[in-house]
């Protein structure tokens, strides 16, 4: 019965075969006149994290995570994306992102620094580890489309979750030493406005453009971020194709909450390769 089975769903794909392949219907890309179109990808990101943690009337060190911690300065990670079109001529549009990194890192200290209120002594074997992950959500019109070009602009939301620790040993009161573990986390939603451009100037071929920024002061938060990509994508099937492109996303934030008082800069950038699916 198993290998009855096996030949039964063999039969059924090597059918499929010939009409997956043959199903070129479209005279451009087919991202610029699909319904839905996704990607599932990885990004290979060069990393950069300075930050800082303090207490009232101390103001800490701005770190470096990756040259004081040898905290990672390069790592892979998931990079998915999903785009919605509606409407009687699908101008609208709802976009969604996600992509989330942990790096770690551990070092022996050169020097003392402080953070969240504590001093690691140097000579010390710190520990640290730097952690975000971002859910993008874009709401937007095309103004100019047709079955070449579609470029946009819309409003949206970047949710962040940031988190980030040192451990090893400190000074307390008394001058001797002990472990400590200090962690640092923050999540906040804020708004951003953003703009894309795709371009088909061949049958299989797509070039895109995108980007998104936010400057505000929020609540407990004051900074901005951008985040951006460029890239090209080839349609292999009708429903299926490959991508590659380059993001860059900047978060430089000021946060007095009551779970952590002080700032960070963060960079990632680097390629995305993506398998897309369109319908």
């Amino acid at each position: 019965m198993q290998y009855r089975l096996i030949s039964i769903f063999s039969t059924l794909a090597m059918s499929l075969v010939p009409s997956v392949l043959m199903a070129q219907d479209y005279d451009y890309h087919p991202a610029l006149s699909d319904t839905f179109t996704a990607s599932i990808g990885a990004m290979r990101s060069s990393n950069s994290f300075k930050m800082e943690s303090n207490v009232v009337g101390d103001p800490g060190d701005d770190i470096n995570f990756n040259d004081t911690l040898d905290v990672s300065d390069h790592s892979t990670f998931f990079n998915g994306q999903l785009r919605w079109k509606f409407g009687s001529e699908k101008k609208w549009s709802l976009w969604g992102q996600y992509f989330s990194n942990d790096a770690t890192g551990s070092a022996v200290l050169t020097e003392d620094i402080e953070w969240d209120g504590e001093t690691f002594l140097a000579g010390t074997n710190a520990g640290a580890g730097v952690k975000l992950a971002v859910t993008r959500l874009l709401f937007g019109r095309s103004f100019f489309k047709n079955a070449q070009n579609d470029f946009g602009i819309g409003v949206g939301i970047h949710n962040l979750d940031i988190s980030a620790y040192i451990e090893g040993e400190v000074l307390t009161n008394d001058e001797s030493t002990e472990f400590y573990d200090a962690k640092v986390d923050a999540a906040q939603i804020l708004p951003n406005i953003g703009g894309w451009y795709n371009y088909s100037p061949a049958k299989h071929w797509l070039i895109h453009g995108r980007v998104d920024w936010i400057s505000a002061n929020i609540g407990d938060y004051d900074g901005g971020l951008w985040n951006a990509s460029v890239g090209v994508g080839y349609q292999a099937w009708r429903h299926v194709g490959f991508d590659l492109s380059w993001q860059y996303f900047n978060l430089h934030l000021k946060v007095d909450s009551n779970d952590w008082t002080g700032k960070t800069n963060m960079t990632y950038s680097g390629p995305v390769i993506s398998m897309t699916f369109g319908w």
